[in-house]
């Protein structure tokens, strides 16, 4: 009740000030008021200056909540005329995001329950500005929905006329900026003497339909419906022109001619057929029709599709799921759809880096590994450089060493609390990301990186086997993910830090700046300092559909760092982007861990597939250095700009061989970079061997580390077999991981010279000068993007679905890697398409590079005499 006077006084400053830009007549009111309410009051949007007028008008009379975007009233101006008006905040629709889509369900289930009450309620039925003159619904479904849930309510509709041409309009085929002519109207007034400023009229015009005069409640009936009465004549409505001062300025003004309903929202370019079909059988599940021949095409909006915004978001985070790659803003075109489907898509705005990011290092430059287990490493590092910047990313902004630790032991206060020895850990490449599992050593946990792309099954098993019950993540990462970890409960980064006092933090901060020494010691205390412990725990899958648990010791990762470091030839002046995920074995030793130990700053980037982000955010933090597989270094190279990469010195890629195109690509826009292709597998910490900078060797995957013995074994006798010759390649060393957890497969270790040695399951020689030359796996998976892809996980759904029968098996799933990338196939002798049996693997919870890229029927599945699927026949039919 306190607050109605307040709401009074607001409106009539609110009526007073328009007033003096705006003559404003209403027309039918009283004839509304002739039919009972609660009414649901749904204006035509020329402009944005058209809310605010009907608020002002009809306010005292209606009493209306409004449906408003909550981003125009975040600002400490607009905000509290939202709270005054108890407004239902509708999220903003324009990135990919679930949690955004729920909450505009929310909203719209809030007016149904206003309506329901008795209250009255206004919303735009649109969504957006008219772009021509022209009111289109296309797909908007928010009034059918209402009006469905409600049926009992008089629609109040709101025809303004005299806004069209105003500067808050398209009129002159560009978009309005709001805040900027908001803030320069005082002075407007004012240059007008406040009382003689040029009025605009305007008129308003309204119209009530009780139950039993509308539609039905669908939005194919009811859009068309309010679009014939906000268009009515004139239509398009011309615009008109207001001087902005009584004496001076133009009189007149020509405006262009309106903006097409394609211009403001194409994009997307070409595509390959494959994507095209794909993309069209996506929405063609959500428009329950396929497309027309001339609506596939890239200037084809979603609006024209009749695509709302609510539908927008949906397909865009189903492309996510079934393409691999990020949508970043939602798509409104078939044409930006398919360069989602690509990883095309353009990311938005990039923040520039802050000076400071540029500063050099302080002390030694040459880098080192100063301590045994990954705490220690970390302490030391602090200890010896505090002041120097340690990382970067777009929400942490830029960490100095200090920073990181303060981050790492706030955290850490709070993880120790966690149940149980072992906790996941499932977060992007990121500052945020780093610090947690820093924080999780420091508090005494065993982090098990958890990768989210095998999907809920194997993710169920991976906690299961280890016993975790709580997983570290945040809530925007998850909301963007849509995936849950079967019997495991999330621990949310954005909860841990909500409840970290401020004097907490000033205290924590005071003492790491001042008693650095005291707070390093004490944190030593608390540690375990052997370094035969596990460190974290991976996981990786061979030919088995199940994840193996892959444990690496301190002393296993501590070794790869250092033994890596000479062949990297790298100095604390190289600035890294970093962009491979935690679970990734490369991601976690080599982008993740390497830089922050070495006193080497990294910029974070959380997407490895948005190309387009990567390659700009390189070219702003001048990135010298960085590590990935050739599929994500492909897509970065794809989407460079000449000159973005200039600053690029070094190159490493690894977890799959890289092709040539990669190696002409990064010669033409990394000009002063060298590519070094190494090779690791998990097993191995997971660096084996890379190619040394200073002395690379083409079509070799380099010298093995320091400290790491290879050999070459004969297929059948075991015997190590002399230079040039190929067999199975096996490595010894301080790297190599101590056995797989909860395992009963075979043993991957062989007895030979009184060494244990890893079986690594890939055929290579080595040449004369103690280079690898790698020939390929010798088990049933490939690799895309470094993530494995096993053949038999991909073919179990479709053996349960098409069993044997006595002609023999009815599917078979093969694949090859090309210089094009990978290229997988199943063959069946069953009428399957390749969106059925790619949704079919989706229902498994296979994502992502999980995925097929054809199906071919044919007559039989070839077999060999025992009856088994001949795969060597289907692989040469890929081939």
């Amino acid at each position: 009740m306190l607050l109605q006077p307040i709401r009074y006084l607001v409106w009539l400053l609110g009526r007073v000030v328009l007033a003096l830009r705006y003559w404003v007549r209403v027309v039918g009111k009283d004839e509304v008021f002739r039919q009972p309410g609660p009414y649901l009051i749904l204006p035509n949007h020329p402009a944005y200056a058209d809310p605010p007028n009907i608020l002002a008008r009809l306010w005292p009379s209606f009493q209306m909540r409004p449906l408003l975007l909550e981003s125009n009233f975040q600002n400490p101006v607009l905000g509290p005329i939202g709270f005054l008006l108890r407004a239902i905040k509708v999220p903003d629709l324009s990135a990919a995001s679930a949690v955004a889509r729920e909450r505009a369900e929310g909203a719209v289930a809030a007016a149904i329950d206003a309506l329901k009450a008795g209250e009255n309620v206004i919303l735009w039925p649109s969504g957006r500005l008219s772009r021509d003159g022209i009111e289109r619904l296309g797909g908007a479904r928010a009034v059918s929905d209402i009006l469905a849930a409600a049926p009992n309510v008089t629609v109040v509709l709101v025809r303004t006329r005299g806004l069209w041409g105003s500067c808050f309009s398209w009129a002159d085929a560009v978009q309005p900026e709001m805040m900027r002519n908001l803030l320069t109207s005082p002075l407007t007034l004012l240059a007008n003497f406040v009382f003689f400023a040029p009025r605009r009229r305007v008129t308003m015009t309204l119209e009530a339909f009780p139950p039993g005069t509308r539609p039905e409640p669908t939005r194919e009936t009811i859009n068309p419906w309010l679009e014939a009465w906000y268009n009515a004549s004139p239509s398009p409505e011309p615009p008109t022109f207001v001087p902005y001062h009584f004496l001076f300025g133009p009189r007149t003004h020509d405006y262009p001619p309106p903006v097409t309903l394609l211009s403001d929202e194409s994009g997307g370019g070409d595509a390959k057929t494959e994507t095209k079909k794909a993309v069209a059988d996506l929405l063609a599940e959500k428009l329950k029709r396929p497309l027309a021949e001339d609506e596939n095409r890239p200037d084809t909006t979603f609006f024209a599709l009749g695509i709302d915004s609510l539908d927008a978001m949906d397909v865009a985070l189903t492309a996510e799921q079934r393409f691999g790659f990020s949508a970043g803003m939602v798509p409104t075109t078939v044409g930006q759809l398919w360069a989602v489907a690509e990883g095309r898509a353009e990311a938005g705005p990039l923040k520039p880096p802050p000076d400071v990011w540029f500063s050099p290092p302080t002390g030694q430059t040459s880098i080192e590994i100063l301590g045994e287990t990954v705490a220690t490493a970390l302490l030391a590092r602090v200890l010896r450089n505090p002041k120097d910047v340690a990382a970067a990313d777009d929400m942490s902004g830029v960490l100095t060493y200090e920073r990181v630790l303060l981050g790492a032991l706030v955290l850490a206060k709070r993880f120790r609390d966690i149940p149980g020895a072992n906790v996941g850990l499932m977060l992007p490449a990121s500052a945020a990301g780093m610090i947690t599992l820093l924080a999780l050593h420091l508090a005494g946990k065993l982090p098990v990186i958890l990768n989210w792309t095998t999907g809920p099954a194997n993710l169920e098993h991976a906690v299961k086997l280890l016993g975790v019950t709580r997983v570290v993540t945040s809530r925007k990462f998850l909301d963007r993910l849509q995936i849950a970890v079967p019997g495991a409960n999330f621990v949310y980064l954005e909860d841990v830090r909500g409840g970290v006092g401020k004097l907490e933090l000033l205290w924590r901060l005071a003492a790491v700046s001042l008693f650095r020494g005291t707070v390093v010691k004490r944190a030593l205390a608390a540690l375990d300092p052997d370094p035969q412990k596990p460190a974290v725990v991976l996981f990786t899958s061979g030919s088995e559909k199940a994840p193996k648990a892959v444990p690496l010791t301190h002393a296993n990762v501590i070794a790869d760092l250092r033994g890596a470091i000479p062949l990297l030839d790298l100095d604390r002046f190289h600035r890294v982007i970093v962009f491979l995920p935690l679970f990734h074995s490369f991601g976690h030793t080599v982008t993740g861990l390497l830089p922050l130990f070495a006193g080497v700053r990294a910029v974070y980037h959380p997407d490895p597939t948005d190309a387009n982000g990567l390659a700009r955010k390189a070219a702003a933090y001048r990135a010298t250095a960085l590590a990935a597989t050739p599929t994500f270094l492909g897509y970065m190279l794809d989407r460079a700009a000449p000159g973005d990469l200039d600053d690029l010195r070094v190159a490493v890629v690894g977890a799959e061989k890289c092709p040539e195109a990669v190696f002409a690509k990064a010669r033409e826009l990394a000009p002063h970079a060298v590519v070094m292709e190494g090779y690791g597998i998990t097993e191995c910490s997971p660096v084996v061997s890379v190619n040394p900078r200073a002395d690379t060797r083409h079509g070799t995957i380099g010298k093995p580390l320091v400290g790491v013995e290879v050999c070459v074994c004969d297929l059948e006798t075991n015997a190590v077999l002399p230079t040039g010759q190929m067999g199975m390649l096996h490595v010894a060393g301080p790297i190599i991981f101590p056995g797989y957890i909860g395992h009963d497969g075979p043993s991957p270790f062989r007895e030979m010279n009184g060494k244990k040695w890893y079986v690594t399951g890939d055929l290579a020689e080595l040449d004369a000068d103690g280079y690898i030359v790698f020939h390929g796996r010798l088990k049933r998976f490939l690799k895309a993007g470094g993530e494995m892809i096993s053949l038999p996980a991909l073919e179990a759904p479709f053996a349960k679905l098409y069993p044997p029968t006595d002609a023999g098996p009815r599917v078979a799933v093969e694949g090859v890697e090309t210089d094009a990338g990978r290229r997988v196939v199943l063959f069946t002798t069953e009428e399957i398409s390749l969106k059925d049996a790619n949704a079919a693997l989706q229902k498994e919870g296979l994502r992502g590079v999980m995925r097929l890229d054809e199906v071919r029927k044919i007559d039989a599945i070839p077999v060999l005499g025992t009856g088994k699927t001949d795969y060597k026949v289907l692989r040469a039919q890929i081939q």
